[in-house]
């Protein structure tokens, strides 16, 4: 079990799910292992079938940041805590009145931060915890340092954390992926997955690519394809951004039960540059959850 679970949870939450898991196992008649592997080789991705028990365990709560900004003052010093790794670093607000404006607060601290990103920081959005007064809130952060900064932490600037209702300095608007990160971190992505049109589940798809995010990509997928998540992994590794070149065609009227979608993506790989493509979604509706998902191997050449 990860590290960070033991720091979070009470005693009783912990023997439940030790409690379930050994009911799992004396059922199944084998043995099961959760989180046995390092995050680096994770990045992300369930291997186990309890890890999302263990995981419900400590979802945040989806505050909206009216609330939030109250919970979190001027300099207050609060942990961060990444939904996917388990690793923990503290902060201190800066500054932030449409979002929280932070800086990890010691070098030990970035380099922890740092350490998330795979050494190397990055704009890619990730679902945290924001632990603050023993209370557990969903929010999303990116890793890059940018703007002001005043601690003496080896951090060059300051980076933004959003949460529910929160919205960019620039735009005033609010930021698309760092939604779906909150929504992620809050234990309610599943269910709002489940209520995407076809087109959105694309959108979705495009999003788990550029963000890196196995979790969210293996969402938009029929069983065919999580059941190969090992090799997307390693060639996700290869991707950059992806990005619709033209808007959707949309059906005023969805079919029943699939839908092609045709749609012009332009990507860039490091070793590739950039190139403009089109590429053609299969989806399908599952009989049983109603829920679309992407059954073509055509999305396989993207990486």
């Amino acid at each position: 079990m990860k590290t960070m679970t033991l720091e979070v949870m009470g005693l009783k939450t912990q023997l439940n799910i030790m409690i379930s898991i050994l009911i799992f196992t004396l059922l199944m008649g084998r043995p099961l292992v959760i989180n046995a592997k390092e995050p680096q080789e994770l990045q992300g991705f369930s291997y186990s079938p309890f890890e999302y028990i263990v995981r419900e365990q400590y979802y945040g709560d989806m505050l909206p940041w009216e609330d939030v900004r109250s919970l979190l003052p001027h300099k207050v010093k609060f942990q961060v805590i990444d939904l996917d790794t388990g690793l923990s670093f503290r902060v201190q607000k800066r500054a932030g009145n449409q979002h929280a404006d932070v800086q990890p607060l010691t070098r030990k601290d970035t380099q922890i931060m740092k350490e998330i990103y795979g050494n190397s920081w990055s704009w890619k959005r990730r679902a945290i915890l924001v632990n603050t007064n023993d209370r557990m809130i969903a929010a999303s952060m990116h890793g890059m340092p940018h703007g002001g900064g005043g601690l003496s932490n080896g951090f060059p600037g300051h980076f933004c954390i959003h949460f529910a209702g929160s919205i960019t300095h620039r735009t005033k608007n609010s930021d698309p992926t760092h939604r779906l990160m909150v929504l992620k971190a809050s234990g309610k992505l599943a269910e709002y997955r489940n209520e995407m049109n076809p087109y959105e589940i694309i959108d979705l798809f495009i999003t788990a690519i550029n963000q890196s995010d196995p979790y969210m990509l293996q969402m938009t997928l029929s069983e065919p394809h999580t059941l190969q998540m090992a090799a997307i992994l390693k060639r996700m590794d290869r991707m950059g951004m992806v990005s619709k070149h033209t808007s959707f065609k949309k059906l005023k009227k969805l079919p029943i039960v699939a839908l092609e979608v045709p749609v012009e993506l332009q990507s860039y790989q490091r070793d590739q540059g950039k190139e403009r493509k089109s590429y053609t979604f299969i989806l399908t509706r599952d009989v049983i959850t109603n829920r679309w998902e992407i059954l073509s191997e055509d999305f396989l050449n993207l990486m």
